[in-house]
């Protein structure tokens, strides 16, 4: 499966913030991730995602956007921000991908274009939700992973501390794993926050490093 080596493709969003001369060293973006598997039979048939963006990053994309001026960030004062971060996720893939254990890394197209899409902040953190239709098989009979993670390390996705992942309309005798990322020692963070927010392109050898970043969600439905 094919992967940018940035996480440029939350858009607007991300292409501000590489303009911030202060935004020096990887990760720039720190951001907890809640997903929905929503099944039929055993079949997984969407993703739905809620990615909440840390307090700085936040504040920093979220100015100028209060076009009517009462202090309060409405949904349709960002669903034109929405809009852009998701219709460019599909380049790289959504920083997701599903598939049966023990299949081949495949070029067909997993996911189908975002639905149901919008932000929302809460207090001072913007999350940004989107539902991906599934368009290949994917049968938790043969056990199913979902990884979320951005190999360039650009964006820092960590599951949430409450509820990280849930299934919808699953049948009885499914089950759910979860595997969380694995911390980076101390010389690799060390290298990473070397490279500058313009540096598109990790070296090799530290991506073969941050692909140790995925965060899994195991599923198996008997």
């Amino acid at each position: 499966m094919t992967r940018s080596a940035i996480a440029w493709s939350l858009a607007a969003m991300l292409s501000v913030m590489l303009s911030v001369p202060t935004a020096k060293a990887h990760p720039h973006v720190w951001t907890a991730v809640k997903t929905e598997l929503i099944m039929k039979d055993s079949l997984v048939r969407a993703v739905r995602h809620h990615w909440t963006f840390d307090e700085a990053f936040s504040a920093f994309a979220s100015q100028g956007l209060d076009e009517d001026g009462d202090g309060k960030l409405s949904r349709a004062e960002l669903q034109p921000l929405a809009q852009v971060n998701v219709e460019s996720l599909e380049e790289y893939e959504f920083f997701s991908d599903l598939y049966e254990e023990g299949t081949a890394a495949t070029k067909e197209r997993i996911f189908g274009d975002p639905v149901d899409y919008f932000l929302t902040i809460d207090d001072t953190q913007l999350t940004l939700h989107f539902t991906l239709p599934v368009l290949v098989e994917v049968d938790a009979k043969k056990k199913v992973l979902l990884e979320v993670y951005d190999p360039s390390f650009f964006v820092d996705f960590a599951f949430s501390s409450k509820q990280p992942a849930t299934l919808v309309d699953a049948p009885k005798g499914c089950k759910m794993d979860l595997k969380m990322a694995q911390d980076l020692d101390s010389d690799t963070m060390d290298a990473l926050a070397q490279i500058p927010a313009d540096q598109r392109e990790l070296p090799e050898e530290l991506m073969k490093l941050t692909v140790t970043m995925a965060n899994q969600v195991i599923l198996t439905c008997k």
